[in-house]
């Protein structure tokens, strides 16, 4: 009976190792090259090889090649994703798959500028035999039909896992990046995401503004923070007669960071949802697998009733919480989060507290600012909710004592994804 008992703490022993010896998932990313016209065109196929990146280096330096990648213990391919930008279209209602051997993504349009693609099934085959070449291939014969891709715009991400701990990638953990730095300078004093920016990515971030940026609807500019204005539109944002502090509204959020950035500046949200650029990638899996796909600076446009839209951020795991650190968000590690200008109870209280301080009278405070939250098909689950003096009820989780709100989408009657262009 002893020597039973003995060998069953030794396998127990065995099994808590190997569990604790689990990775987390890694990515990767490899430049494609390559660029020119692909399609049809007088009676001549062009179906452009793809020849990805053959090797990736490590956080630390050194460089692993794909078939060693590939050969790591348990290694296991999660997802893969395709970007590449498109600078002129010939015809309409473009087509196209990614094809290795007999294995091919979904059909796909094509949009001008960046366009996001799942092709996890023919990078899977790919990946099992890289002698196999990856081809872009229009979906229908007709003459005169195509897409010329920029060159050097072409990337291929890929998510893995592997059975044992492996080093770190650049793309596991938040690294230093002017998307981060002219995005999270706008959250609140004391905002667990700026300690883990400047622990993760080595920098040293100073807010704004100390209770963050509040929601001004129509916005204003950086000059004019905190000043008090009456609403120049009338809309169900504001209270008839009453001054409100000016901020931003969530598409000049957005485009003060890509000004700050030097990207170009984005479409409207309207515009980005009659695209639809990437939506079909997103709608197919749950956000949870969001990262994926997804890279620091996308934007996610949705319609919930109004417009709105989110920056891409990234996911708690790589900004450094573990499922020991993380509370109880520990089951949101790989959840998308993003950084918008929207509703948030919090920021209607601290900065009640603040108009009675510096006596202001028939000042409101605002229903929101920038925030972090997290993106989930439905708030429902969360373990805490707040409801705002306006009604909406948030669903909230507790990170390092502080509130991570829900973004829900069962709402959203429609999304759109936007790589930024550079």
């Amino acid at each position: 009976m002893k020597r039973r008992m003995f060998f069953l703490a030794v396998l127990l022993l065995i099994m808590l190792a190997g569990a604790a010896a689990a990775d987390e998932p890694h990515t990767i990313v490899l430049s494609c090259g390559g660029g020119g016209y692909v399609g049809w065109q007088q009676a001549t196929a062009s179906e452009p090889e793809l020849f990805p990146e053959t090797q990736a280096k490590t956080a630390d330096g050194s460089l692993l090649t794909l078939e060693e990648i590939r050969s790591l213990p348990g290694f296991q391919l999660q997802g893969a994703a395709l970007r590449f930008s498109v600078k002129e279209i010939q015809g309409t209602d473009l087509c196209y798959s990614l094809v290795c051997g007999k294995s091919r993504s979904a059909m796909l349009p094509v949009q001008t500028g960046y366009n996001l693609w799942d092709v996890t099934e023919p990078v899977s085959a790919w990946m099992e035999d890289p002698s196999q070449p990856l081809r872009l291939v229009p979906m229908f014969r007709l003459a005169d039909y195509g897409m010329r891709v920029t060159g050097n715009t072409v990337f291929l991400q890929l998510t893995f896992s592997t059975a044992e701990k492996q080093p770190l990638f650049p793309a596991d953990r938040v690294q230093e990046n002017p998307l981060y730095e002219n995005s999270l300078y706008m959250l609140d004093e004391g905002n667990p995401f700026l300690a883990r920016y400047d622990d993760t990515a080595d920098s040293l971030l100073t807010v704004s503004l100390p209770l963050g940026v509040p929601y001004y609807y129509a916005g204003g500019t950086e000059e004019k923070f905190l000043r008090r204005f009456y609403p120049s539109v009338n809309t169900d944002y504001y209270r008839p007669g009453h001054m409100y502090l000016c901020g931003l509204d969530c598409v000049g959020m957005t485009r003060l960071i890509y000004e700050k950035c030097g990207l170009t500046a984005h479409p409207s949200i309207s515009d980005l949802l009659h695209r639809g650029a990437g939506s079909a990638a997103l709608k197919a899996i749950d956000p949870g697998q969001w990262f994926m796909l997804l890279q620091p600076g996308d934007l996610i446009a949705v319609k919930h009733g109004t417009f709105h839209i989110l920056m891409y951020l990234g996911t708690m795991r790589q900004f450094g919480w573990t499922e020991k650190t993380a509370g109880e968000a520990a089951e949101l590690l790989d959840a998308p989060l993003a950084i918008h200008c929207g509703g948030n109870p919090f920021y209607y209280e601290r900065y009640q507290t603040y108009i009675r301080e510096m006596g202001y009278r028939n000042t409101l405070p605002p229903d929101g600012g920038v925030t972090v939250a997290v993106i989930r098909q439905t708030a429902e689950g969360a373990p805490n909710s707040t409801t705002a003096a306006w009604g909406k009820t948030y669903g909230w989780y507790r990170v390092d004592n502080y509130p991570l709100l829900v973004f829900p989408l069962d709402d959203c009657t429609e999304i759109a994804w936007y790589g930024p262009e550079k």
